[in-house]
């Protein structure tokens, strides 16, 4: 089970470094926020621009939920979190999602998609060859061709707005990697 920690935007790694020093080993296997890969190009010139998804949040994976949680909520060092800090269980479905897109390193890398036109239809079609878009390609709902992005169906963590996952084209290369953190 993936348990998740909000703790205001800006704060994940003191968050991730805070929560490490406080549950054992023994209770999680490991402590992380999401970063998302998004394929830009900017002046001909395609980058690997890598920001922080669903800011303030921090996932911890555990057998032990309950255990977290106490661990987490009566600890003195508390005043570390905002006030409006909390502690939860992410719903199944969307743990199931977040576990086919999110790496062991906690990122959601930039998938590979090659297009073709389809003979019968005559329409535009795509063929998902690596990344996260190849585990969901059943679930893609829209693909933005120019801005290289797929948008997932369903309801995502509470909110209306489906994730979209970023793609290159086969044959295109990333020349340049920049982290941008969310403001």
């Amino acid at each position: 089970m993936w348990c998740v920690v909000y703790a205001g935007a800006g704060r994940e790694k003191k968050t991730e470094d805070f929560v490490r020093s406080v549950l054992p080993a023994s209770v999680y296997s490991r402590c992380f926020h999401l970063v998302q890969h998004k394929a830009l190009k900017r002046q001909g010139v395609l980058r690997d621009v890598a920001g922080d998804y669903l800011p303030g949040y921090v996932f911890i994976e555990t057998d032990k939920p309950e255990k977290v949680y106490e661990i987490l909520k009566k600890t003195p060092g508390r005043l570390l979190f905002s006030d409006d800090w909390s502690v939860t269980v992410l719903a199944e479905k969307e743990e199931s999602l977040l576990k086919l897109i999110v790496d062991a390193k906690g990122e959601i890398g930039i998938s590979v998609v090659r297009t073709f036109i389809e003979a019968e239809s005559g329409k535009k079609k795509s063929e998902y060859l690596s990344g996260p878009l190849e585990k969901v390609a059943d679930q893609v709902v829209y693909v933005d061709f120019h801005h290289r992005f797929a948008e997932i169906g369903g309801e995502w963590i509470g909110s209306k707005k489906p994730p979209k996952l970023s793609f290159r084209f086969d044959g295109e290369e990333i020349k340049d990697v920049a982290y941008q953190p969310e403001q």
